[in-house]
């Protein structure tokens, strides 16, 4: 994601990075883990449909890791309001069982699954 453009004096440089994605952290209510289990099968054929937009998804644990406390999801948008529409879809969030949801704009900048950096 680099952007080496040459000024007019040949000198390069660089625009910043922006956010090319959404992070949305979705946190269960209390005793939530039956209606999570009720509406995974909805919200799996959900997953699947929505994977042109999913960069990254997949559950939050306990710290013991014993059960689901919540979602993460990295949408392929910089559009907060896209993000918000296409996580009211998911039949996670028509259940209603998710207390606390927060959507923040995020640049995948390092690491293993990106295949090392974007600078």
């Amino acid at each position: 994601m680099r952007d080496d453009r040459s000024t007019s004096v040949g000198t390069p440089t660089r625009r910043p990075l922006a956010p090319s994605t959404v992070a949305v952290l979705c946190h269960d209510a209390r005793d939530s883990q039956a209606a999570r289990k009720a509406a995974s099968p909805a919200h799996l054929r959900w997953v699947e449909s929505m994977l042109d937009h999913i960069a990254l998804a997949g559950p939050l644990y306990s710290d013991d890791g014993e059960r689901m406390i919540g979602s993460l999801y990295v949408f392929k948008t910089g559009s907060l309001a896209e993000a918000r529409a296409w996580l009211e879809s998911d039949p996670y969030y028509a259940a209603g069982f998710w207390a606390e949801i927060r959507f923040r704009p995020f640049l995948p900048a390092a690491g293993e699954l990106l295949g090392g950096t974007v600078w």
